[in-house]
């Protein structure tokens, strides 16, 4: 999540979206909420969140959701803001997804991704968790998109450059957390393509996403 008062954007990080380059990006451009008393000393006792700050300093979990956004902020500045993030292809994201946690022993999760045996199971685990929807993210209880832009993972560079030239800067995109791991495609069966399709659908109808579509 990054929020900027003088720039008049949010930017709601989608995991595995190219978020982190895109906080990179843009940070300079943020608020830093870190300049705010109050938020410094919740860090050092450990508490990652400060929904009561005063704006531009209300601080929010990195993944924050659009509508935790729209609860927290005064509805004015909601109104106001440019509100953008980026999506994926679910069967894209789950085979990233996977291999950033098995890669990454510091993460939370990252004993449960390398302990699953496969990566259909690893897909079984994450539908059961049931926090793995973008739809959710973006959108409320009725689902109403609550962003004013969905950019796109398969067209970054594109979709980047619109935002920027929407917010008014000049910006270069670094490539972060990239890994190499071939064609998702390759990791599925035909009924493991089927599971995903049905446990987002969600996502598969908002954003247009079908399996066969290429990276």
């Amino acid at each position: 999540m990054l929020l900027s008062d003088s720039h008049s954007f949010a930017f709601v990080h989608v995991p595995k979206t190219a978020g982190s380059s895109v906080t990179v990006a843009l940070g300079r451009y943020a608020t830093c909420i870190d300049r705010y008393w109050a938020n410094r000393w919740l860090a050092r006792a450990g508490i990652p969140v400060n929904h009561l700050a005063p704006w531009p300093y209300t601080k929010f979990r990195p993944h924050a959701s659009a509508a935790t956004l729209r609860a927290w902020l005064p509805a004015d500045v909601f109104e106001s803001l440019f509100k953008f993030a980026f999506v994926r292809n679910p069967w894209d994201l789950l085979v990233s997804y996977w291999h950033y946690l098995r890669s990454k022993p510091s993460h939370r999760r990252s004993h449960i991704a390398r302990r699953l045996p496969t990566f259909a199971t690893y897909v079984e685990y994450e539908i059961r968790r049931n926090r793995f929807s973008q739809t959710n993210l973006l959108c409320d209880r009725d689902g109403r998109l609550l962003v004013d832009y969905v950019g796109r993972y398969e067209s970054l560079a594109g979709n980047f450059a619109f935002v920027c030239r929407r917010i008014g800067i000049e910006a270069d995109l670094p490539r972060l957390n990239a890994g190499d791991r071939g064609d998702y495609r390759d990791y599925y069966t035909p009924p493991l393509v089927a599971r995903v399709a049905e446990a987002f659908a969600a996502d598969v109808e908002r954003f247009g996403y079908a399996f066969e579509e290429g990276p």
